[in-house]
């Protein structure tokens, strides 16, 4: 039920910055506000409290946002706080971004690995990423020592797991399981 809510407002949200020619302006504070969200945690406390009031939900949303994100953004945030959803805001980001892709035919991918990556390397994995899904890919980097080597791809649902850490996960399996 609440994906649901969350993905009729970036539906609005969506609409409402298509209609305005504004989308890459709204997807790039969204983004934002959505890293704040991850790195701050009195931010996702103030998402999630009850207790306070609108007029002060409000107040801390115009210290926050007036005049820093694009109006559009803002007002989509003083509405959902009116409409008691500022606590699905993550949920509503996490939407609209899959449509901003969707629509701009790009697709988000992750990868991790064990060690650094050459910026050649980086290019020839995501041109062949970019080549199997036959769409643009926004790629994220990032740096697992866990993997011990190699690296593992996470598209949508999909994994691609070349680490030497799952490699070895399965040899012991294997190798512990009865004759």
């Amino acid at each position: 039920m609440m994906n649901q809510a969350a993905h009729r407002y970036a539906q609005a949200l969506f609409d409402t910055a298509h209609q305005h020619n504004n989308l890459e302006a709204v997807q790039a504070s969204l983004t934002d506000i959505a890293g704040l969200i991850h790195d701050v945690q009195e931010l996702r406390q103030f998402l999630s409290n009850p207790l306070l009031s609108l007029e002060e939900r409000g107040t801390a949303l115009k210290a926050l946002f007036e005049g820093k994100v694009p109006d559009e953004v803002y007002r989509f945030l003083l509405f959902i706080t009116h409409k008691n959803r500022l606590n699905i805001l993550q949920n509503i980001i996490e939407s609209f971004d899959g449509l901003y892709l969707s629509s701009t035919h790009q697709l988000r991918a992750l990868v991790q690995t064990a060690c650094p990556l050459k910026e050649e390397d980086k290019t020839f994995i995501n041109q062949h990423l970019e080549d199997k899904f036959h769409q643009r890919m926004v790629t994220q980097w990032h740096l697992e020592p866990s993997l011990l080597g190699g690296f593992c791809i996470y598209v949508g649902p999909r994994v691609y797991d070349y680490s030497f850490k799952s490699q070895l996960d399965h040899f012991l399996q294997q190798t512990t399981q009865p004759v």
